[in-house]
């Protein structure tokens, strides 16, 4: 249970950081955003498929997983 737990935690967090970073890449870009919709979004795109776009995959998966491994343990009636 610890194990599921754990990983939420994880996931929520790393989905979290990439929300942040997406905040943060789109509140540079404001300015583009007003001039050039079409230059606005790859530009977007090429701020957040290095690291953001990784990290919110990662968080999905670990939150999927550790749901998976709570609704185990619950099903089972074990709390270890």
């Amino acid at each position: 249970m610890n194990t599921g737990l754990w990983l939420l935690l994880i996931g929520v967090l790393l989905v979290g950081l990439a929300y942040f970073s997406y905040k943060r890449a789109e509140s540079s870009l404001l300015t583009l955003k007003k001039e050039d919709l079409v230059s606005y979004y790859l530009e977007l795109a090429l701020r957040l498929l290095p690291f953001p776009f990784w990290t919110l995959l990662l968080g999905i998966l670990l939150i999927l997983a550790g749901l998976v491994v709570l609704l185990v343990n619950l099903s089972r009636g074990f709390f270890y």
